[in-house]
C-alpha cells in the first residue's frame, strides 16, 4: 500500500503490481468478506487503484522477483511505517547482480 501511494505522490500513471499471494490478489481484486481481519487495509488499497491512473495487478511466484521477496523478508526486522533505503542491503547485493543478468531461478514444487 506504501508503495502504491508513493507511486500515486510522485505522479506515476501506469503501475504494475505483482503479488506472490493469491489470496491478497483476489482480496484487492475482488474484496472479501465484511468480517475479514484486513478489511480497511484492502479497501484503501482499492481507493487507491480507483483514483485517475492505471493499476495493473497479477500473479507472480515468488522466484519471479527474488529482490523483492528477499526485501520483503529484510523489511520484518524494521520498525513499521515507509523506510527508504539509501543503497541496497548487503544482501539484496547478490539477487540485483542475478537479476541484471539475467540468471533465472528454478521453482520446486
Amino acid at each position: 500500500m506504501d508503495g502504491l501511494e508513493l507511486a500515486w505522490t510522485l505522479g506515476f500513471k501506469d503501475i504494475l503490481v505483482q503479488i506472490d499471494c493469491m489470496v491478497a490478489l483476489r482480496l484487492v481484486q475482488h474484496g472479501g468478506e465484511d468480517q475479514n481481519s484486513n478489511r480497511s487495509i484492502v479497501q484503501r488499497i482499492q481507493r487507491l487503484m480507483a483514483q485517475e491512473w492505471r493499476v495493473t495487478v497479477s500473479h507472480t511466484y515468488r522466484e519471479g522477483n527474488l529482490c523483492a521477496d528477499m526485501l520483503a523478508t529484510y523489511a520484518l526486522d524494521l520498525e513499521p511505517g515507509y523506510h527508504r533505503l539509501q543503497e541496497p542491503p548487503e544482501d539484496l547485493l547478490h539477487f540485483l547482480r542475478d537479476d541484471v543478468g539475467g540468471v533465472g531461478s528454478v521453482r520446486l514444487c
